[in-house]
């Protein structure tokens, strides 16, 4: 346990200390200021403006969130091996630290910017039409949906060496779901039909008990994803 500690801090405090982890925050805490200065000023409704900002970054975003972790294990392998022995971990535990590190950081950068974002948005008066419950089950469907993809990039880092690669096929993979999911939600091919329903979920139109085995079953694979990055790295011949 000491080990996989030490593997989870070190790797944490490597994504940290990252140049492409900072840029992306400054960058989406500048466009969450952009946003909050956008619903104050223009007659939008606030649902509308968070929706669409929300659907940006799961789709632009999700390439930052590949690169992320698609080296959790890729980038390293040529002395894996070693590195591993030479601390008396097993594969398993190794990416099951190095997952975990790269799930935290990513919902870490979410969050800090998008619970301030949304506060801000909350406290306004002309234009708001968002609710604190209606934000609070929003966000947490994109930090399913965030957790989903860094698991999935995980994956691929187990058992293919090459990060560029990694990343190539799960930025396919992913593009590919978001797509069809968005073709299914869509109610027209307007600014506001795009959306689908995130728009009334941050509005709380919503029945919570519709939602929760909604919520039961986006944790599925979140946990069949971990589970599948740790046999299938426990099984490779380092």
């Amino acid at each position: 346990m000491g080990a996989l500690v030490t593997i989870f801090v070190e790797d944490l405090n490597m994504l940290i200390r990252s140049w492409l982890v900072w840029i992306w925050f400054f960058v989406t805490a500048g466009s969450a200021i952009a946003a909050v200065m956008v619903s104050a000023s223009f007659t939008d409704t606030t649902s509308f403006i968070l929706a669409w900002g929300l659907t940006l970054y799961v789709s632009l975003g999700s390439f930052v969130i590949i690169v992320i972790a698609a080296n959790a294990a890729s980038g390293e392998m040529s002395y894996l091996g070693e590195s591993i022995m030479s601390r008396g971990l097993t594969p398993g535990s190794y990416i099951l630290a190095k997952l975990t590190s790269r799930l935290i950081t990513v919902l870490a950068l979410f969050l800090s910017v998008t619970i301030p974002a949304t506060g801000a948005m909350l406290i306004q008066g002309e234009g708001n039409d968002l609710t604190l419950t209606g934000t609070v089950l929003g966000l947490t469907y994109v930090s399913l949906a965030l957790s989903t993809l860094v698991l999935l990039t995980v994956l691929f880092s187990s058992f293919i060496n090459n990060m560029m690669l990694t990343s190539v096929i799960a930025l396919l993979i992913w593009y590919v779901v978001i797509a069809g999911y968005a073709l299914t939600q869509i109610n027209e091919f307007s600014p506001d039909g795009l959306l689908g329903q995130l728009p009334r979920i941050l509005q709380g139109n919503f029945q919570m008990g519709d939602n929760w085995p909604i919520l039961v079953i986006s944790l599925i694979p979140i946990f069949v994803l971990g589970a599948l990055s740790v046999l299938v790295f426990q099984r490779r011949d380092l």
